[in-house]
């Protein structure tokens, strides 16, 4: 015996074109009140940060951005991220299939947890991940006190 079992959608394909509708006009309204674009906006470029005993490191992920389009600063423990990601040029007579990749500025600021020495700060860039190395001032590093 052969049993037939339809989880999703429960609804028929009349139902379809309505929900397909509602999706639409979520869509539209959330790119005309801007909540679509901020949400993607504040989470590029995405951001891993460690701490550690003497430094902490920031790694940051930015696939299409060249190193010179990219400018990182400090300033009163806030780190900022900034650049821009340049769109794509496609060759005349062609057209987009589809395109998700979001091109244009971009500006990302976290607040450090610590200290930093700003003049040892190092950044490196390689295959579109950037790797921000943040040393902490000697005056905020821990240190073993020893008695007499």
């Amino acid at each position: 015996m052969l049993v037939r079992v339809q989880r999703y959608p429960v609804v028929g394909p009349i139902f379809e074109d309505l929900f397909s509708a509602e999706r639409q006009i979520g869509s539209l309204f959330n790119n005309l009140l801007g909540t679509g674009g901020l949400s993607r906006a504040h989470t590029f470029p995405a951001i891993d940060h460690a701490e550690y005993e003497n430094e902490s490191i920031l790694v940051a992920e930015m696939p299409g951005v060249k190193k010179e389009d990219v400018k990182i600063s400090l300033e009163n423990r806030f780190l900022t991220i900034s650049g821009e990601r340049k769109a794509q040029e496609l060759p005349e007579g062609s057209s987009w299939v589809r395109n998700e990749v979001d091109a244009g500025e971009f500006g990302r600021s976290i607040e450090l947890s610590h200290a930093v020495d700003a003049d040892k700060i190092t950044a490196e860039m390689e295959d579109g991940i950037l790797r921000v190395v943040l040393p902490k001032p000697e005056a905020v590093r821990p240190r073993e006190i020893r008695l007499h």
